[in-house]
């Protein structure tokens, strides 16, 4: 059975083949700010939104992060680039 957020790590597995490696402690903020400038991004970003809500993507965009990236957390921070989202977690790995 799918996961009802397969679609999030879906479009985060595709966005981090993306970013040059290693990702820095931004990499969260990064993929929102991919999501942003790329149309494609975006329209699934928003799909998923549709279907789950803001309050469900954006925090599973944000563990399925770390997740993949097998980073760990550093600490919470106001987002300064992105829209999209108001804070996120600074990652290390």
């Amino acid at each position: 059975m799918e996961r009802k957020t397969e679609g999030v790590y879906l479009l985060v597995q595709d966005i981090l083949r993306t970013i040059s490696e290693p990702y820095g402690e931004d990499i969260i903020e990064d993929v929102f700010l991919t999501i942003e400038n790329n149309p494609d991004y975006r329209h699934q970003y928003y799909d998923l939104i549709e279907v789950l809500s803001d309050r469900a993507v954006n925090p599973w965009i944000g563990k399925y992060t770390k997740a993949i990236t097998g980073y760990r957390n550093l600490q919470v921070v106001n987002a300064k680039r992105s829209d999209l989202i108001t804070t996120y977690t600074k990652l290390s790995p």
